[in-house]
């Protein structure tokens, strides 16, 4: 195994644990679209839950983020009605 794929391993860990650990913009948007997509799993939500803040220092992606976020709930909704 060459160094070069344990040192990615390593930062993508280092990536995915800042990413945990403060919300982001691009996991909030990825998991709004996987939610349009298929229904959320519930660690899914939680973490959804978590990245509606986005990022806390600007506003970058705040306006798409709202409008699909408007869509997933109306989906939600209609899967909803579509289960009883």
């Amino acid at each position: 195994m060459s160094s070069d794929s344990s040192s990615s391993s390593i930062t993508e860990r280092a990536c995915a644990l800042v990413g945990s650990v403060i919300p982001s913009c691009m996991e909030g948007l990825r998991l709004v679209e996987l939610g349009q997509q298929r229904q959320l799993k519930l660690h899914e939500r939680l973490a959804l839950f978590y990245n509606t803040p986005l990022c806390l220092h600007c506003n970058c992606k705040r306006e798409k983020f709202d409008k699909e976020r408007a869509k997933l709930r109306e989906i939600d909704r209609q899967r909803r009605a579509s289960d009883q």
